[in-house]
């Protein structure tokens, strides 16, 4: 039997999916909105997706047999109402609903020993980036403040390139200062980036268990943050040059990080 084809926005699934745009809404729910083939196969692969949305245009696809194989709950809806649910310019005819996945502090402290603290990044796209450079260098935990733009917002979500199953992420609510008073219980030494004085980064020694600190773009670590880190880390830059990006910063000390352990 032929599936049938969503073309009205008063459908209750299309409300469902267009309310996911709200953070209010992802949190109560639990529930997110992730778009494209890679990323969405991800998710199917990370069993988190819960129901697969997908246009008329692909469900006539070759590639729809493969979506049929995955034994999810499948809706399928007009080119147009796809557009419409789509947050991208030209979507490609595929999404998913995903849970979003809950992890204990203690056990991310306990199990990983590279860690990225990150106190009120705001751009998604540089959040996004930093997620995806974080599974990409081996650092298995991101703890972010409750300044921080949310994980699962669209852009950020985009901007992982399916890389947001990979690594385990916690948004925190609450006192930032307080939760790493608890990372550094747990053994951890924070080494906050920081454009001016502290010890160059090719020269500095990482521990064994390394927390890398980033802060916000415009203003960097709070004051506060900076008394709690154990080391200031400073990228070489030539002069007339204020700063770097906040992700290639962070990428840059990741991947230090990686090549001295």
């Amino acid at each position: 039997m032929a599936d049938e084809i969503i073309t009205s926005k008063n459908n209750d699934t299309v409300k469902f999916l267009l309310s996911l745009s709200d953070k209010s809404v992802r949190e109560r729910t639990g529930s997110f909105l992730l778009e494209g083939k890679r990323a969405v196969g991800e998710a199917v692969e990370a069993k988190l997706a819960t129901h697969i949305i997908v246009s008329q245009g692909y469900a006539k696809e070759k590639e729809y047999s493969v979506v049929k194989t995955w034994r999810l709950p499948t809706t399928v809806l007009s080119d147009g109402m796809f557009s419409r649910i789509s947050e991208t310019k030209t979507p490609q005819g595929i999404a998913a609903v995903c849970k979003i996945k809950k992890y204990n502090l203690q056990t991310v402290l306990e199990e990983e020993k590279s860690i990225l603290l990150l106190e009120d990044v705001r751009d998604p796209g540089n959040m996004g980036t930093v997620i995806r450079t974080a599974a990409a260098a081996g650092f298995g935990g991101i703890i972010a403040s409750d300044g921080c733009v949310d994980v699962y917002n669209s852009k950020v979500v985009r901007s992982t390139v399916g890389c947001l199953f990979k690594t385990k992420i916690i948004q925190c609510k609450g006192s930032f200062l307080n939760i790493t008073e608890e990372i550094k219980n747990k053994g951890f030494c924070l080494y906050a980036a920081h454009p001016r004085g502290g010890k160059d980064l090719f020269d500095t020694e990482f521990s064994r268990k390394t927390a890398v600190v980033l802060g916000n773009e415009a203003n960097g670590l709070s004051n506060a943050m900076l008394k709690q880190c154990d080391s200031l880390v400073t990228i070489r830059m030539e002069k007339g040059v204020e700063s770097l990006n906040a992700s290639v910063a962070a990428a840059l000390m990741m991947y230090e990080v990686r090549r001295k352990k």
